[in-house]
């Protein structure tokens, strides 16, 4: 008599799924190092669970040690305060994107134009958007351990508040670096009484770099172009992104006449 193969457990099913559900073209796809720049970057994700109904999410500050993604919740939020035992989880960060106009590629626009088209080429594109993303599929665990969680909760908010200082805003120089030590102790026993700890076991990491990889270097160029004439700060570092990751053309850029958008000042000079 032949013996089946227990039937799969739902966090089973749901892991040996995990990479066929993440579509990512080979030409953009990116390795766990990448991920895992990514997040230090950002700092922050969501966390996703739900298996009957609509998907919960919740976007954390997110640790990622080891094999494992560390983060907290507020006890009253219903998406973890609930959970017993493992339970299938996705995590995503998301890195800054912008709009990608047709209007950037030579290779659709008219020679009249200054374009370079060649014929049916003409007008043959939409805009598209280009980003960095990471997503991490494993097993979720809640846990109320009071110890750990001041541990973790120490890390996350000293690690945050030292970047805060790193990025170099004059106003906050003087300020100095803030230390859990200097909260009362009955309140910060009190606040880790309202979290619950989240460590998310890894088990499958998918990364995607979609930045104008499928396009000509000439018109890889005429994104950065354009991306750098707009000016903002989300559009300067997307064009530092397609610059790296794909080998623009070396011939200068100063094909179209694009306007640089006016300066914006930076989030702490204020706004009129």
């Amino acid at each position: 008599m032949r013996c089946l193969p227990a039937p799969a457990t739902r966090v089973e099913r749901v892991n040996q799924r995990a990479a066929n559900e993440v579509y990512v073209p080979a030409s953009q796809r990116v390795g766990e190092a990448e991920c895992r720049a990514l997040l230090d970057e950002v700092g922050a994700g969501l966390w996703i669970t739900g298996t009957d109904g609509p998907p919960s999410a919740t976007l954390l500050p997110t640790l990622w040690r080891g094999d494992r993604l560390i983060a907290h919740a507020s006890g009253h939020n219903a998406q973890f305060a609930g959970l017993e035992g493992p339970v299938p989880c996705r995590f995503v960060v998301q890195g800054v994107g912008a709009y990608i106009s047709p209007r950037w590629y030579p290779s659709i626009q008219d020679p009249t134009d200054g374009g370079a088209a060649r014929g049916r080429a003409r007008g043959r594109a939409v805009g598209t958007w280009d980003y960095r993303q990471a997503q991490v599929a494993g097993v979720l665990t809640v846990h109320r351990d009071r110890e750990r969680l001041r541990h973790e909760l120490g890390e996350l908010a000293h690690l945050h508040d030292e970047l805060r200082l790193a990025d170099g805003c004059p106003a906050d120089a003087a300020r100095g670096p803030w230390r859990t030590s200097e909260a009362p102790r009955d309140f910060l026993e009190a606040m880790l009484r309202g979290v619950v700890g989240l460590e998310l076991e890894v088990r499958e990491v998918v990364g995607r770099h979609k930045l104008s990889q499928n396009r000509t270097g000439a018109d890889r160029d005429g994104v950065v172009e354009g991306l750098t004439a707009r000016g903002r700060p989300t559009d300067l570092a997307v064009a530092e992104a397609v610059r790296t990751a794909t080998r623009c053309s070396t011939r200068p850029v100063s094909r179209a006449p694009l306007r640089r958008c006016p300066d914006r000042p930076a989030p702490w000079q204020g706004r009129s």
